[in-house]
């Protein structure tokens, strides 16, 4: 069972992966071609009927999308801070009304009492969404060496990444500018589905 427990955390921290990819920087040629190598991939396979059909959208969508058109529904969506399709991606601005609100105060209490501290050159505050999935990344990378995470895991994907998703969800779904995105976050969704249950291995 160790090397299975292996697997499935080597499976997590990809996909972890993946989805940050989609977020933290303007897509290039380059990981435009590797979104295409890996989503095809996962088509041939089956997760779960939720992540699934999302594997299929983005893979429909890449498809047809130039390297273009994606960066400009990035630039839109996440760059231009006067656009009227701008999206906050900080998880306050749901929960709270406000950047730098309550929400991201306990972020930073799982942080401390799950002894992870963020880097100093990134700008992003804690309650980000990059920055949430990468502290998830984290914790289920240190059980590689035998620490038990997953009750922090439990935390941030039941109290954080799923609620905040959901409200994200149709900030995203509902903009004129984000067809391709939209496909994306119903992936977020789907795996953040998959998450609920997969952190139970960590028991």
């Amino acid at each position: 069972m160790e090397s299975t427990s292996k697997e499935i955390i080597i499976i997590r921290l990809r996909l972890i992966d993946l989805i940050k990819s989609f977020f933290i920087d303007k897509p290039d040629a380059e990981l435009l071609s590797r979104w295409r190598g890996t989503f095809s991939a996962l088509s041939k396979e089956q997760i779960s009927p939720l992540l699934d059909k999302a594997v299929r959208d983005v893979s429909r969508q890449l498809g047809e999308k130039s390297l273009e058109t994606i960066q400009d529904e990035y630039y839109s969506l996440f760059v231009d801070p006067f656009g009227e399709n701008h999206v906050n991606l900080v998880a306050s601005h749901y929960f709270d009304g406000r950047n730098y609100g309550e929400t991201l105060v306990s972020i930073r209490d799982v942080f401390l009492a799950s002894k992870v501290v963020k880097d100093e050159e990134v700008k992003e505050p804690e309650d980000s969404l990059v920055i949430m999935f990468d502290l998830l990344g984290t914790l289920i990378d240190m059980e590689k060496d035998g620490e038990q995470t997953a009750v922090a895991q439990q935390q941030i994907i039941g109290d954080y990444l799923v609620p905040f998703v959901e409200k994200l969800r149709p900030a995203i779904s509902d903009n004129p500018s984000a067809d391709f995105y939209a496909a994306v976050i119903e992936f977020v969704r789907g795996y953040l589905d998959l998450e609920k249950g997969l952190s139970d291995f960590s028991d």
